[in-house]
């Protein structure tokens, strides 16, 4: 069964979604371009680093506990609601800022084991290559959660419109938003053209596609009455699907050519090939799991009066962890396995070593290796096993 066949909202609330997306992402960005010069404050030393964190964490921690609290029973009052508000805000600027230390910090571990350790230098490298790669995505991060705030606020926004206006009123209300989110939603796709093709006309990648997407999104509102309900899960599923089978399509071999020629040749390559290829195929196996959960437990929840949210928790996820644990576990299994094969092409790791040593006719060296990636092989396929007979 599609749990996102059933997502259906007013035409007037999916139009302001799709406004708040793009708003939410530059205002993410930008907060987090703001507590990235916090960060610069505190990385001049490092004991004012690992301080730092500390007390990121432990605020984050306490102000996320009263700002979240347990189910209540009344109403907060609204001086309550508002000092909540500014809670979430203090917890998201300590969360962020905590990342950044952290990366932060994994970087200059990373570099001192790099300068200690000698032959296990690698390990050092490492983690300072997983430092470097959460400062970079810590922006996209903050960026998409305030695209998503944004969004179900704008969403709800759209909902309470929808039920506190006449019909007439909703039918101009929702032919001006769907004609501003279309010409924006298309203003986007023509601005990512031109920075793949470098067109280098803003006539033709810019101005026509708005205007084709505004009268676009204003034909698409007419044919909608204002209480009509657009399948917006279903829609959202259908496009989701086919990126990500267009993504699981190319081998990642293939991905790891295109990483080497982005960020150079070495692990970082081979871990992003691997990553996108993983996402991809873990989306494939844990949407269909989902979809075929037993109807039973669903329908029992959903009788008691539960909402969406409590429906999914007490009714889904009970059903779909053992079988997330199992996938996880094997796509682990295989990325092990296909680290060797990644090194050949340039993604670094073994793989790289033992094809240089083979070109070398270090035959010695090359055996060795391929020793080694039979215990790793093997050691990994008993750890899932006990992993999965734990939690499974």
């Amino acid at each position: 069964r599609n749990l996102m066949s059933d997502v259906k909202s007013p035409i007037t609330s999916v139009a302001l979604t799709l406004i708040a997306w793009p708003l939410g992402i530059v205002l993410g960005l930008a907060f987090a371009r703001w507590v990235g010069q916090l960060r610069d404050i505190l990385i001049t030393s490092t004991g004012l680093n690992v301080l730092g964190f500390i007390v990121s964490l432990l605020v984050t921690w306490f102000t996320a506990r009263w700002a979240i609290p347990p189910e209540e029973t009344e109403q907060p009052s609204l001086p309550v609601r508002a000092a909540r508000i500014l809670a979430l805000i203090i917890v998201a600027i300590s969360l962020i800022l905590a990342l950044y230390l952290l990366a932060n910090l994994l970087f200059i571990i990373g570099e001192a084991l790099m300068d200690v350790l000698g032959p296990l230098a690698f390990i050092g490298f490492f983690t300072a290559q997983i430092g470097e790669v959460l400062r970079m995505t810590t922006p996209a991060v903050v960026a998409l959660a305030g695209a998503a705030v944004f969004g179900s606020v704008f969403g709800k926004l759209g909902v309470a419109l929808t039920e506190r206006y006449s019909l007439s009123s909703i039918r101009i209300i929702n032919f001006v938003i769907a004609a501003i989110a279309g010409g924006l939603l298309f203003a986007i796709i023509g601005a990512g053209i031109e920075w793949l093709y470098q067109v280098a006309d803003p006539m033709k990648t810019l101005w026509i596609p708005a205007a084709l997407g505004a009268i676009s999104g204003g034909l698409l509102s007419l044919r909608y009455d204002p209480e009509d309900l657009v399948p917006i899960g279903s829609i959202i599923y259908i496009f989701m699907r086919t990126i990500l089978n267009a993504v699981r399509a190319i081998e990642p071999l293939i991905y790891v050519i295109i990483f080497v020629v982005w960020v150079g040749i070495g692990p970082f390559a081979g871990a992003l090939a691997l990553a996108l290829h993983t996402i991809a195929a873990l989306t494939k196996l844990y949407s269909e799991q989902v979809e075929c959960i037993a109807p039973g437990p669903l329908e029992a929840v959903t009788a008691t009066g539960a909402n969406r949210l409590q429906t999914i928790v007490y009714a889904v996820v009970p059903q779909i962890i053992p079988p997330y644990i199992s996938f996880t576990m094997y796509r682990w299994d295989i990325n092990v396995r296909m680290s060797t094969i990644i090194g050949f092409a340039g993604g670094g790791g073994i793989g790289f070593l033992l094809q240089q040593n083979i070109r070398l006719l270090n035959y010695r060296g090359a055996a060795v290796q391929m020793l080694a990636i039979a215990i790793v092989v093997a050691t990994m396929d008993y750890t899932s096993a006990a992993i999965r007979q734990r939690f499974v």
